[in-house]
C-alpha cells in the first residue's frame, strides 16, 4: 500500500510521511498510454500529476521554471515518466555535466520492451528506473516513485540479471590497477553494489547524506559510468567487486 511505502519514505529520508509530494510529467508520445498513465497517478494520493511533456521543454524548464508548479521545499521529488521508444529522445542529457543533470527531474523509463531490448545501446541515456508495462499497476507505480524519490535504482529483476550477466551494458572493461579509489570510495562503491542509496550509504558510513552524495559521484566518475548500475557492472568488470557485491 501506498501509506506504508509513505512511511518507509519517512524512515529513508527523513521527511514527514504528509509532506511527501511526488510531481509527475510523462513524455509517452502514445495518446492512450498517456491516459492510462494519467489515470494511474492520479490514483496515487502523494503523486501530483503534472501533464505531458518533452525532453526540450525539461531541459529549458531547468532555466525557466515555467513547467513544474511550486511545491513544499519537503517534496520527494520530480520525476519525468519516459516510454521505452522516447528514450532516444533524451539522448542530448548525456552531454551535460553531472551537477546540471543534478538540477532535472529524475527518469522512470516504461515498457515491456526493457524484458528483450539490448539496453547496452542505451549506455548513455539518463535513467533512475524501470518498470515493465506488465507490472504496471498503481501499487507497483507508487512503490517505484518511493524508491526513486529515495535515491534508488529500480527495475524487474530480469533485467539486473541481465545487467550482469551476458546482457551486460558495453562499459569500458577498466582495468583495475588504473581506477585509483580511496578507503572511503571504495567503501561507497561496495554499498553501492549492494544496492544502498545515498542515505543508507551515509548512516552505513557514518557520514552526511550530502557528503555520501559527493563520494558517489567521485566513484562514478572515477568508473566513467554515466549512473549507478553501470558503475556497478563497470566496477564487477574490473574486478573491484564481486558479482555478489562483495
Amino acid at each position: 500500500m501506498w501509506e506504508q511505502s509513505l512511511v518507509m519514505f519517512e524512515e529513508e529520508c527523513g521527511v514527514p510521511a504528509d509532506n511527501v509530494l511526488v510531481d509527475v510529467a510523462l513524455c509517452v508520445g502514445n495518446e492512450v498510454l498517456s491516459r492510462g498513465l494519467e489515470a494511474t497517478i492520479q490514483q496515487i494520493d502523494c503523486a501530483r500529476f503534472i501533464g505531458p511533456t518533452t525532453p526540450r521543454e525539461v531541459l529549458l524548464d531547468r532555466l525557466t521554471s515555467t513547467f513544474w508548479p511550486p511545491r513544499p521545499s519537503s517534496a520527494g521529488s520530480r520525476i519525468v515518466v519516459v516510454a521505452f521508444d522516447q528514450w532516444p529522445l533524451f539522448g542530448e542529457w548525456s552531454e551535460l555535466s553531472r551537477e546540471d543533470r543534478e538540477e532535472l527531474p529524475r527518469i522512470l523509463v516504461i515498457g515491456d520492451e526493457i524484458r528483450h531490448a539490448d539496453i547496452s545501446r542505451y549506455n548513455d541515456l539518463p535513467t533512475d528506473g524501470f518498470l515493465a508495462l506488465s507490472d504496471l499497476s498503481a501499487q507497483s507505480l507508487a512503490e517505484t516513485f518511493r524508491r526513486i524519490a529515495a535515491g534508488e535504482m529500480p527495475m524487474p529483476a530480469s533485467l539486473a540479471r541481465q545487467l550482469l550477466s551476458g546482457g551486460r551494458p558495453r562499459a569500458s572493461r577498466v582495468e583495475k590497477q588504473h581506477i585509483v579509489l580511496t578507503e572511503r570510495e571504495s567503501e561507497t562503491l561496495a554499498l553501492l553494489a549492494d544496492g544502498l542509496s545515498n542515505k543508507q550509504i551515509a548512516r552505513a558510513l557514518k557520514i552526511s547524506t550530502h557528503g555520501a552524495k559527493r563520494l558517489v559521484g567521485a566513484v562514478l566518475l572515477k568508473l566513467g559510468a554515466p549512473n549507478r548500475t553501470t558503475a556497478v557492472v563497470i566496477a564487477i568488470n574490473a574486478g573491484l567487486v564481486g558479482a555478489d557485491g562483495a
